[in-house]
């Protein structure tokens, strides 16, 4: 198991995100007293994140100095800075690998940036890893090669298999030239998710504040939904009243009718119509 080191440093304040698993990788926290912060001693672990919580006061004491030892060392994946007093720290010395973090903190995102951080750093392992395979067997094939030109004419069958070897050097080169630019790659999408992730996390600070507005606009809606809704029981009122009035109306009328008809035949009786 690889693994990775969040060196957690603070004036004795706990972590504040919550540890997750990742198969690949084995992250453990390190907590460093905020005056032994120059004393660490970074090692080949797979990924070294940085993690500082520091009020206004305590980085203008060790900011200079914590940015020019960490914003560029090259066994530090990613660097984070918390203030924690609500105050927005800064540095003159910026970096792709230094991120300032301000309250409230939102935690999910920031654990998906660690997260990515330590797997590229992963990968970028293993890509060397298989880049430097590849440049110790290319020494190996060379002398096969030679082997195969000496004895060409003992078997085509052999001729075959070592011009097969031969086209999987060639390959390997190629391979490796492949890993370059494929480390190159990876390196610059690492950058380009640091980035955006941390665009995402200004995005959220500015959606609480939109969602803050939005619940004050709903409040209102929702009283005069009300209003609108008590004039609407009102009207209802008054329509049953006229329905009502109606319904008594038409069967007044219809009374009415019946009686003239019957008035109307006993005086057709009387004449000795019917």
């Amino acid at each position: 198991m690889n693994e990775s080191i969040i060196w957690h440093i603070s004036n004795e304040k706990n972590f504040p995100i919550e540890l997750f698993r990742n198969p690949k990788v084995s992250i453990s926290v390190k907590n460093v007293p905020l005056n032994d912060w120059d004393k660490i001693v970074l090692n080949s672990a797979i990924g070294n994140l940085i993690f500082l919580q520091v009020n206004s006061e305590e980085w203008k004491k060790i900011g200079k100095e914590f940015a020019q030892k960490f914003s560029s060392h090259p066994q530090v994946t990613l660097t984070l800075i918390l203030g924690t007093d609500g105050s927005k720290l800064e540095s003159e010395l910026v970096s792709n690998h230094m991120f300032f973090l301000e309250t409230p903190l939102h935690k999910k995102e920031i654990t998906v940036l660690i997260d990515k951080s330590f797997q590229v750093e992963l990968y970028k392992r293993a890509s060397i890893q298989i880049g430097a395979t590849c440049l110790e067997n290319i020494g190996f094939f060379d002398g096969v090669f030679e082997l195969a030109r000496k004895e060409t004419k003992e078997s085509r069958d052999t001729i075959k298999a070592l011009e097969s070897i031969l086209e999987f050097e060639s390959r390997m080169r190629k391979s490796q030239d492949a890993i370059n630019l494929a480390m190159e790659r990876v390196n610059e999408l690492r950058e380009k998710e640091l980035l955006e992730l941390h665009q995402v996390l200004i995005a959220n600070k500015n959606l609480d504040v939109l969602r803050e507005h939005e619940l004050k606009d709903a409040i209102e809606v929702q009283s005069a939904t009300e209003a609108a809704l008590q004039f609407s029981r009102i009207e209802e009122m008054q329509l049953d009243q006229i329905i009502q009035a109606q319904n008594k109306l038409f069967e007044f009328t219809d009374n009415e009718l019946k009686a003239l008809l019957e008035e109307n035949r006993e005086l057709k009786k009387k004449l000795g119509l019917l």
